[in-house]
């Protein structure tokens, strides 16, 4: 019985986010989904990974009970309450060893909005645990997606693609990481209350800083904001003040003239007593005068200078593709091979088992039948006796073809090398068959091709 792979869903190359949004298995309804997946298609194993740029279903098992992708695609539509026409146009599936490689990449973040985004790979790990909880994956799932989560750490740590933000906020925090060693006696000053200022709030939070303060010519705004991030609300007609207690300042408004000029800020520094400031400017038009950037023990970096070191980190990021994709190429080949063997080990178990307990079953029957006198105590005492020694003649067979679900590609001896092309039974394989007279190894067939 051959077992087949299928991934179907859509992402933010293929729908719009009106789509997304639709199918998301948000809340409840991820393990109610799961749940409702394991009822419509029994025997087969379901994780689904909903993120708010993707939201897809892998599903493993027997060829012969394994959705089709327009099956998949009326369930999502169903649970969802989605009219056919709205959704079909949007989703992309993959088979077999396609599953592979694209759930590879999806970890590595090759298939993110962000190239070298880091969520990605704890919301696939995410997706395997819930799925586990839910017992809604076997074998087969654990392998893929463990060896998805292994390549996904393995392609960062070996390309670097996830080094270097690439928003003109995340690159300020990261800016600020590089000037200041520790930041819990450090006071943050964010002018500006707006779009800006809430996301580099939000980068913000990482560095744990002392105190906040949040000033806004809008004080509403700035409490708001103060209440969501944990900072503190400050009069915007004491920016003097504020600005000397501020070690790190980020200035986000959008005010048509410079908030701070230079002799402000020279007076400021003067009362700081030349304490070191950082001032991350990322207004448009800049609220800092750019001459006091020439103060002694003053950093000013503005928009364009986070914007090139952005870009810088993009370009470095884009650097890591092609060996991402050689490791993914490599990988997918490998863990491929892997699962078809695991599913060869299992169908040379149970032929075996099946084979010796019919055995079994045959002579036990055929003594009770020439001992009609035999009491019931006695038929089950020989019953016993012959399932103890049939699990003891099977332990070493049962151990030795085990062993080969982590070698899959012929023995200790022979060189890893992955191949596309259809993976050859292991030679312990074809001898216990050969042994037993399970009949001729044949790998199996699938029907279905990678789109």
């Amino acid at each position: 019985m051959s077992v087949s792979l299928l991934a179907l869903g859509v992402d933010h190359r293929s729908a719009p986010a009106s789509v997304r949004e639709a199918l998301a298995f948000d809340g409840d309804k991820l393990g109610a989904g799961l749940d409702a997946l394991s009822s419509a298609f029994p025997g087969n194993e379901f994780v689904i990974l909903s993120t708010c740029n993707r939201v897809e279903v892998y599903a493993a098992g027997p060829a012969d009970t394994i959705p089709e992708p327009d099956s998949l695609g009326e369930f999502l539509a169903k649970f969802h309450g989605q009219p056919h026409e709205a959704i079909f146009g949007h989703l992309v599936h993959y088979l077999d060893e396609g599953v592979v490689g694209h759930l590879f990449r999806v970890s590595a973040s090759l298939e993110s909005l962000v190239l070298g985004e880091g969520q990605i790979l704890g919301q696939v790990r995410d997706a395997y645990r819930m799925a586990v909880e839910r017992g809604t994956v076997r074998q087969l799932g654990h392998a893929l997606f463990q060896q998805a989560i292994r390549v996904g750490k393995l392609v960062r740590e070996q390309t670097g693609m996830d080094q270097g933000k690439l928003s003109v906020a995340s690159v300020a925090v990261d800016v600020a990481r590089e000037v200041f060693d520790t930041f819990s006696d450090k006071t943050v000053l964010v002018i500006g209350a707006g779009k800006m200022g809430d996301l580099t709030l939000r980068h913000l939070e990482s560095l744990n800083p002392g105190r906040i303060l949040i000033t806004n010519r809008n004080v509403e705004k700035a409490e708001i904001a103060a209440q969501r991030w944990g900072g503190q609300a400050v009069p915007f007609e004491n920016l003097h003040q504020h600005l000397i207690a501020a070690d790190l300042i980020i200035s986000t408004t959008a005010a048509a003239e410079p908030v701070v000029s230079y002799d402000n800020f020279l007076r400021v520094q003067r009362a700081r007593r030349n304490r070191l400031a950082l001032i991350l400017d990322i207004a448009i038009p800049r609220d800092f005068d750019p001459r006091i950037g020439d103060l002694d023990q003053v950093m000013l970096y503005n928009v364009d200078d986070l914007r090139a070191q952005a870009e810088q980190n993009r370009l470095q990021r884009q650097k890591g593709i092609d060996p991402a994709l050689v490791i993914i190429e490599k990988e997918t080949a490998a863990c491929h091979a892997f699962l078809r063997h695991q599913q060869d080990v299992g169908a040379v178990l149970r032929q075996l088992d099946s084979q010796v307990e019919a055995s079994r079953r045959r002579e036990l029957d055929a003594l009770f039948a020439a001992r009609p006198n035999l009491s019931e105590a006695d038929r089950e005492a020989i019953e016993r006796m012959s399932l103890r020694l049939q699990n003891q003649f099977l332990h070493r067979p049962r151990a030795a073809v085990r062993s080969v679900a982590a070698d899959p590609v012929g023995g200790p001896n022979q060189p890893q090398t992955p191949s596309r092309e259809q993976p050859q039974a292991h030679p312990l394989l074809n001898a216990v068959r050969h042994l037993f007279g399970l009949g001729d190894y044949a790998s199996p067939q699938v029907s279905r091709k990678v789109p």
